[in-house]
């Protein structure tokens, strides 16, 4: 059977939902905005479905008629709770409430990532407390009521299944120092957040791209359509300088999320093929990082990334 979705049009709550926190909180006075951010009651509704590649199907019985937000769970998992700062492997569908039919999901494609964080916390208030404290195993449900998502538009719901919570660094089996390409810079790890650090690069420039893997991961394999959940430090060969950073300059900052194919060919060179839980350093020459980029601040930059691969899902079929 041919999927005709596509994962940017996937109504998911990292996506969708956190838009319409947003619009949310952009319109009508502080008091309107404090009401919109209050969860309605769990409705008395029951909701069962079974996505996979070859089955989209839901049932809703019962009324979805509420004025305000809500987020419930709709099956107790059995795993650990779930705790703030999790960074939970979500899947995700979009479901068309009319008429009980999934309009989009990710089932299986393997889903995305999402971290429960302030910033989460403070745009899908409903969403963040049903999910905090929750068995990891849970399906939650998320409702918006019409017009929520712009004028004229229908009540929205979304399903979210909680697979697991993902490390948020890489855990692979570190890689031998004799295993290791000399010429790049050596990499230290926070003890407490494992976040790496790059010295300064000595020496001339690799001419061409150059990828080390540090801890080598056993999970899927990145593919080049990918979706993946990644942290990352960048420095610019010439002077050690960071120019990028997930990891923030507390070392505390959330996990970035990609297609693998909109990024620098670089990084699509160097990580097609690498593991989940792996964490690999490239050098990434100009011509494959922004040397195209007329005006770019980097274009004549060699730069070094240090990434930790945490979550990838298959790319979207064409077909």
């Amino acid at each position: 059977m041919a999927i005709q979705h596509r994962r940017s049009k996937l109504a998911a709550i990292s996506g969708v939902i956190l838009a319409a926190a947003l619009s949310l909180s952009a319109c009508g006075s502080d008091d309107e905005g404090q009401a919109n951010s209050e969860s309605a009651a769990t409705p008395e509704v029951d909701i069962s479905y079974e996505i996979s590649e070859d089955t989209e199907e839901v049932q809703i019985d019962g009324e979805l008629n509420m004025e305000q937000p809500a987020a419930w769970l709709i099956s107790e998992g059995d795993g650990e709770p779930i705790e703030e700062g999790d960074l939970l492997h979500i899947l995700s569908a979009d479901i068309d409430i009319e008429n009980q039919e999934v309009n989009a999901h990710d089932f299986d494609l393997g889903g995305q990532t999402l971290q429960l964080n302030e910033q989460f916390q403070s745009q899908n208030p409903q969403a963040y407390e049903a999910l905090i404290g929750a068995p990891t195993g849970s399906d939650l449900a998320y409702y918006l009521p019409p017009d929520t998502l712009g004028q004229d538009t229908p009540a929205y719901l979304n399903i979210i299944a909680v697979e697991d919570v993902v490390p948020t660094h890489a855990t692979g089996e570190e890689v031998s120092e004799d295993q290791l390409n000399s010429e790049l810079p050596a990499v230290t790890l926070d003890e407490e957040t494992q976040a790496p650090t790059l010295e300064t690069p000595e020496g001339d420039a690799p001419d061409e791209l150059v990828v080390d893997v540090l801890k080598q991961g056993d999970g899927p394999e990145v593919q080049a359509g990918s979706y993946v959940t990644i942290h990352y430090r960048g420095i610019s060969w010439s002077d050690g300088e960071e120019f990028d950073s997930s990891w923030g300059p507390d070392n505390t900052g959330a996990p970035a999320q990609f297609e693998l194919q909109q990024l620098i060919s670089g990084w699509q060179e160097g990580l097609e093929g690498q593991r989940v839980g792996s964490q690999v350093i490239m050098s990434v020459p100009p011509e494959l990082a922004y040397g195209e980029s007329e005006g770019h601040e980097l274009a004549d930059e060699t730069l070094v990334f240090v990434v930790d691969i945490l979550h990838s899902a298959d790319p979207v079929p064409t077909e």
